[in-house]
C-alpha cells in the first residue's frame, strides 16, 4: 500500500462533520498494528480535511486485545520511573525525569494538565484512560478528586486513595468535572458531535476540556498518507483538522481557546515501517524490542529536532485542543 491522499479516488459521499460531499476522496488502509492487514475505507473532506473510517466492525473488541498499549498495566519499576517522568514535566526536578524528556521525549500528557495550572481539589476525569496509568501519575503528583471511564477494560478498576476507572460508556456516567481530559482517545468514539455536546453537560464553569489527538492536517498525512502510523485503522474513527475540531466545538456551544502543536518527528520513521508492510508487531519493526527502543533514543535528538521544526510550521501530527464554555 503505497498510496498518497492524493492518488485515492473521488467520491461523492459526505462529510460526517460538516457535511460536504464536493471533492471528498475515499482512501483504503489496512491494520497494522497487530499484522491484521484488514482493509477499510476512509473518507477525505474535500472541505474540512477531517479523514473518516466509513464502514465500522461490528466487533471492535477484536482491535483492542488485552496487549494494547493503553490496557497494559506496568510493573513496579515502570511505575516508578513513570512518575520520575510525570514529576519532572510537572516542574519538579529529578535527574531521571530530565534525561528522559531531553534525550527522548517530553511527557505532553502531563504538560497539558500543568499549562493549566490546575488546583489540587479539581474534579479531573480521563475518558478512554485504559488501566488509569496517567490518574495515577495525576494522584502522585497530588491530585485528590480524580475518575476514569474506558469501556474496553475488563472490569472496574479501584486503586488505593478512592480513584476507579469505570468500565462503561461516557454517556453512562455522572458528575460534573473541571478538567475532562481526552489524551488520545476522541478519534476512536463514533459520533463525535454527541460525544462533545456530552462533555459540555459534565463541565463545570470555567472549566476545561482536554483533546490531544492526531490530526489530518499534518504534513505525515500528506506525505504518507496510508501508511501514516497515527492513522491506526479501524481503532482511529476520525482525523480531525483544526477546521473539524472548530465546528464541533462551535455546534456544541463551546469554544478552542488554545491549540498546541506537539513535536512528534519520529512519526516518519515508523510510518516507513509500515510502507514497506512491516506491521508493528514484526520483529523488523523500528520498535519492536527493548533493546530497539532503547537504540532508538539515542537517535531522538535527530527525531525532536525534526518535530520542533513541525511543530513551528503547524505541521506536526499531534496536537492538544483546550475547549471550554464560551465567555468563561
Amino acid at each position: 500500500m503505497n498510496s498518497s491522499p492524493q492518488q485515492a479516488a473521488e467520491a461523492p459521499h459526505p462529510c460526517g462533520i460538516c457535511g460536504n460531499s464536493s471533492g471528498n476522496r475515499v482512501h483504503e488502509a489496512r491494520e497494522m498494528m497487530f499484522g491484521l492487514r484488514d482493509r477499510f475505507r476512509y473518507l477525505e473532506c474535500g472541505r474540512c480535511g477531517c479523514v473518516a473510517l466509513m464502514d465500522i466492525p461490528p466487533d471492535m473488541g477484536r482491535y483492542y486485545p488485552p496487549d494494547y498499549y493503553s490496557l497494559q498495566k506496568h510493573g513496579r519499576v515502570a511505575e516508578y520511573l513513570r512518575r520520575r517522568w510525570a514529576a519532572y514535566a510537572y516542574g519538579r526536578f529529578c535527574v531521571f525525569g530530565w534525561a528522559f524528556s531531553k534525550f527522548c521525549f517530553p511527557n505532553e500528557a502531563v504538560r497539558s494538565v500543568r499549562r493549566l495550572n490546575p488546583a489540587p481539589d479539581w474534579r479531573i476525569l480521563d475518558v478512554g484512560c485504559g488501566s488509569g496509568n496517567l490518574l495515577r501519575d495525576l494522584q502522585y503528583l497530588g491530585f485528590k478528586n480524580l475518575a476514569g471511564v474506558d469501556p474496553f477494560i475488563a472490569r472496574d478498576l479501584h486503586y488505593p486513595g478512592g480513584l476507579t476507572i469505570y468500565k462503561r460508556e461516557l454517556s453512562e456516567l455522572k458528575g460534573e468535572y473541571d478538567l475532562i481530559m481526552l489524551h488520545h482517545s476522541f478519534e476512536h468514539m463514533n459520533a463525535p458531535l454527541k460525544v462533545i455536546q456530552t462533555l459540555k453537560s459534565m463541565l463545570r464553569p470555567r472549566g476545561t476540556i482536554i483533546l490531544r489527538i492526531p490530526v489530518a492536517s499534518s504534513l505525515a498525512w500528506k506525505s504518507c498518507g496510508v501508511n501514516w502510523f497515527n492513522m491506526d485503522p479501524p481503532r482511529h474513527f476520525f482525523l480531525h483538522t483544526g477546521e473539524s475540531i472548530q465546528m464541533l466545538a462551535e455546534q456544541s456551544g463551546l469554544c478552542v481557546r488554545r491549540v498546541i502543536q506537539e513535536d512528534d518527528g519520529g512519526i516518519f520513521v515508523v510510518s516507513e515501517a509500515y510502507r514497506k508492510d512491516i506491521p508493528a508487531n514484526d520483529p523488523r519493526f523500528p520498535l519492536s524490542t527493548n533493546l530497539k527502543k532503547i537504540l532508538s533514543y539515542f537517535k531522538m535528538g535527530e527525531y525532536r529536532r525534526k518535530g520542533r521544526e513541525l511543530s513551528r510550521a503547524g505541521q506536526s501530527d499531534l496536537v492538544c485542543f483546550e475547549l471550554g464554555h464560551r465567555g468563561d
